[in-house]
C-alpha cells in the first residue's frame, strides 16, 4: 500500500479486476454494463474522456439523493477511470475474457459495436457517400441542372377540380 493509502495497481491488475467483477455480477448488472463496455470498445484512441470517468447515465443515478453509491456502481465507476488510460489492444483482450464468461452476451456486444460504426440513417457520412456516388454517375460533359435533394417531401393530393370556398364573416 502507498503512503496516500491507495492501491497501485497495474493496467493488467485492473483489467484482472473487471473480468473478476463481471463473474461476479449476475445477468441484470451484466446488461446494465453492456452500454459502458460498448462505449469503450467503440471509442477511437484519444477520444473523449468523460467528467470524472463517468458516462453522463452513471452521472444521473440518484440525482439529489444523498445514498451512497452501490457496489456495482462504484465498480463501474472504477472501470470507467481505468480503461481510459488502457492501451488499445486491451479492447481486444477485455472483450475476450468476457466472451470467455457469457458467450451470449458477447454476440450482443459485438452486434451492438456493429450498428455502432454503422452510420446512422441520415448521418453526414451517408449524405456524403451519396452525393459522392450521384456525382461519380453524372456525366461531366453535358450541361446538366445541379443535383437536388429533397429532405421530408410529403406527398400532396389535388383534385382535377378543385373548387375554392370563401369564409364568410
Amino acid at each position: 500500500m502507498s503512503s496516500n493509502g491507495s492501491y497501485n495497481l497495474t493496467v493488467d491488475g485492473e483489467l484482472r479486476y473487471v473480468v473478476q467483477w463481471f463473474e461476479e455480477w449476475s445477468d441484470f448488472q451484466r446488461e446494465d454494463f453492456v452500454p459502458y463496455l460498448v462505449s469503450y470498445l467503440s471509442q477511437q484512441a484519444g477520444g473523449a474522456v468523460y467528467v470524472n470517468g463517468l458516462i453522463t447515465a452513471m452521472a444521473q443515478i440518484n440525482p439529489g439523493q444523498e445514498k451512497p453509491m452501490s457496489l456495482f456502481q462504484c465498480r463501474v465507476k472504477l472501470f470507467n477511470e481505468w480503461c481510459i488510460k488502457w492501451p488499445e489492444e486491451f479492447k481486444a483482450k477485455l472483450l475476450e475474457r468476457l466472451e470467455q464468461t457469457d458467450s451470449t452476451l458477447g454476440e450482443r456486444i459485438r452486434a451492438e459495436l456493429e450498428s455502432a460504426t454503422k452510420p446512422m440513417n441520415g448521418s453526414l457520412e451517408e449524405l456524403d457517400s451519396q452525393l459522392t456516388n450521384a456525382e461519380a454517375t453524372r456525366d461531366l460533359g453535358e450541361e446538366s441542372a445541379p443535383i437536388a435533394l429533397i429532405v421530408n417531401a410529403e406527398p400532396v393530393m389535388v383534385a382535377a377540380n378543385a373548387i375554392i370556398v370563401a369564409d364568410e364573416d
